[in-house]
């Protein structure tokens, strides 16, 4: 009876529980999280085993509780820890489990994750094209979800595998994409980490005060936050970059600040590296006392924590310090010590490496023969690293072989029954093949068509373009001419008559009365003063001096107008030898001279005006600058503007170039270069 009673009771209890665990549910999500958090944890500490253990544990509960959203995220989860861990082959399966479970599910977002997993993992192993492949299809599910993070995470990889490909320009692209939405949509701690990523991006397109930029903003956002790690890095690679502009007291200073941070997280590890790379800084700089310090204490660390690979570049940079400092002696010491670590941990790279340093101290010391015996020992060993990776290349595909021919030996019998449908499918699939084919050959034509007509529409442009600077340029010698021609009538024309009118006048002055003799001085004046504005308007059209004694003369003749007025400061320095230039650039330099006074005198309130121009071989080269209020070009009015085009379509008629500088305040510059072959022909 006490027995009975007994089961009923467990049964009792075992029923209660399960119940309350039905009526919970928030109860088993915090127990879901319960297990992720702490295996993100243990992935932090890289314990990647018991991470690995611990989603198995969550794994088994999401499928004793029937929930096939929280199987898919875990076995998604299960898969980059492997991921993370180089544990390739595991990841790819746990990886297609998870975009199995999403699919039944119909979970974008997670199909998508599993997608960016695989990913990575074609990444990691060398295979970029199929890693942007599994990239652009899980960006397309993110999109679809509208997961703004999971579409920054994605960018994220982009940027990382644009980065491994040399595309920096895409990779800068992507990773401000994924800045973008990290900030303001995600964690701070997403956002903080893709400055770092920002920076790589920056620092590999040698804009360094945009890297130092953003590794300073997630430097101070990582102390906010509470982000020792990440500062750490963020002020490491500050020192790594100070370092190569050879800033090297800023290099230093980041270096010990992040030496500094990793003290209070107890990284050990990540100290070693730290101490190993400020000892790099300091044997550049030849400071023995520092180098010695950080070195020893890479080395003491290396030590206690049986870090080898740190312990051997420690050793080496003694070596190569002393090398540099010709003391061979102490050279050889930390180079051999280098090779016996080498040897004992196996590496091969590290012993090719050790060998050659060793090699190279024992020529400096004119010991050829023993340079050559570890010349020679480098050598082996690089081939044999060579060999080596040839051998494991084989041995994988032979054990593949293997495998793939013991599952044949157990489908030989399901082959026969398939040999049949493969036959009707190799039919269907032949026709595939043509019509993909013939579909690509219309494409390639119509493309090919398409770019024909491009390049037409491209060569009718140009025409189009070469008739309309023709124009210009026929419609710019024409007004040339016709100024001539006005300048001419003005001064041999109506000059000459006013001249005799105004002789006429002063021959009767004396034999008239004296109220008509005031009248007629006084017309006598205003006809010398209207011959002197037609000279004058005569000589702007078409200086005189230019045709007859040519462009020096002429600019000279012009800029002591302005001496004369003695408001303005002259420097005019010209240097055009005796051959004269051809009478249409003389022309055109003239009035390009002039609208630059002219822009000067109306409108710049300049107190100075410098002019330099000369000829030299191929060219004839232009500088002018006055001190002027200066202005900004986008913001002229168009009257103003037209000046600035009549001296930059005159130039480019004469096949020049010009640059202008002027801002407001700081006057106006312009720098100009004339070709000779091209105008003097």
């Amino acid at each position: 009876m006490n027995r009975v009673f007994s089961i009923l009771f467990v049964c009792f209890v075992l029923f209660f529980t399960i119940s309350a665990q039905a009526d919970n549910p928030d109860a088993t999500k915090d127990k879901f999280n319960d297990y992720v958090q702490k295996a993100m944890i243990l992935e932090g500490e890289f314990n990647y085993p018991q991470a690995i253990l611990t989603y198995d544990s969550a794994i088994e509960l999401a499928k004793t509780e029937g929930n096939r959203l929280w199987l898919a995220h875990l076995l998604r989860m299960k898969a980059r820890s492997y991921t993370i861990s180089n544990t390739f082959d595991s990841a790819r399966v746990y990886a297609e489990k998870a975009r199995y479970e999403a699919v039944q599910i119909n979970n974008d977002t997670i199909r998508g994750m599993a997608l960016l997993n695989l990913g990575s993992i074609f990444r990691k192993e060398g295979e970029l094209d199929s890693a942007r492949v599994y990239y652009t299809q899980a960006l397309e599910l993110m999109q679809n979800a509208r997961d703004t993070l999971g579409m920054a995470k994605v960018f994220q990889a982009f940027s990382i595998l644009y980065k491994f490909t040399g595309d920096y320009d895409k990779g800068l692209e992507s990773a401000l994409k994924c800045n973008y939405l990290f900030e303001k949509y995600g964690k701070s701690e997403n956002y903080i980490r893709s400055l770092i990523d920002l920076a790589n991006i920056y620092e590999k397109l040698n804009d360094y005060d945009t890297a130092l930029a953003c590794y300073d903003l997630s430097y101070r956002l990582s102390i906010k936050n509470n982000l020792p790690k990440v500062a750490t890095t963020s002020l490491s690679n500050k020192g790594v970059i100070y370092f190569r502009l050879k800033k090297y007291d800023l290099s230093e200073s980041e270096f010990e600040k992040a030496i500094a941070f990793n003290d209070s997280i107890h990284d050990s590890a990540e100290l070693a590296r730290l101490h190993n790379n400020i000892s790099i800084l300091y044997l550049f700089s030849d400071n023995e006392k520092k180098l010695k310090y950080h070195l020893n204490q890479s080395l003491k660390i290396a030590g206690s924590l049986n870090l080898p690979m740190e312990k051997m570049r420690a050793l080496n940079t003694f070596g190569s310090y002393y090398r540099r400092k010709k003391n061979y002696d102490k050279a050889l010491q930390y180079y051999q010590k280098t090779l016996k670590l080498a040897r004992q941990l196996g590496t091969l790279n590290g012993i090719a490496s050790a060998a050659y340093n060793v090699s190279l101290v024992y020529e400096n010391m004119e010991k050829y023969k023993k340079a050559l015996e570890y010349y020679r020992l480098s050598t082996a060993y690089s081939d044999s690293v060579f060999n080596e990776t040839k051998q494991k290349e084989i041995e994988k595909h032979k054990t593949n072989y293997e495998i793939l021919h013991l599952k044949d030996l157990n489908r030989i019998k399901e082959l026969d029954k398939k040999r049949i449908r493969a036959q009707r499918n190799a039919t269907m699939w032949v026709s595939v093949f043509i019509v993909t084919i013939l579909l690509g050959l219309l494409i390639f034509f119509r493309m090919r068509s398409r770019k024909n007509r491009i390049i037409a529409e491209q060569r009718i442009q140009k025409l189009e373009d070469e008739k309309k600077l023709m124009a210009a340029q026929s419609v710019m010698v024409g007004q040339e001419k016709e100024r001539e021609r006005i300048a001419r009538e003005l001064h041999d024309g109506i000059g000459v008559l006013l001249s005799t009118a105004s002789i006429h006048f002063s021959s009767v002055e004396d034999k008239t009365d004296k109220e008509t003799g005031e009248m007629l001085k006084k017309a006598n004046k205003l006809l010398k003063e209207a011959s002197k504005e037609v000279r004058q308007i005569s000589h702007n059209m078409m200086p005189g001096v230019l045709s007859r004694f040519g462009l020096k003369e002429a600019v000279e003749d012009l800029f002591e107008n302005v001496k004369d007025a003695g408001e303005v400061k002259v420097d005019l320095r010209l240097d055009l030898g005796e051959q004269r230039l051809s009478e249409n650039m003389e022309i055109m330099l003239f009035r390009v001279i002039q609208e630059m006074l002219n822009n000067t005198l109306k409108h710049a309130k300049a107190s100075k005006i410098t002019f330099s121009l000369r000829k030299e071989e191929d060219r004839i080269k232009m500088e002018y600058a006055d001190n002027g209020i200066g202005f900004d070009e986008d913001k002229l009015p168009n009257e103003k503007r037209l000046g600035l085009s009549g001296i930059r379509s005159r130039v480019e008629y004469l096949g020049g170039k010009i640059k202008l500088e002027s801002r407001p305040g700081e006057g106006t510059k312009y720098f100009i270069v004339i070709p000779l072959e091209i105008n003097e022909t």
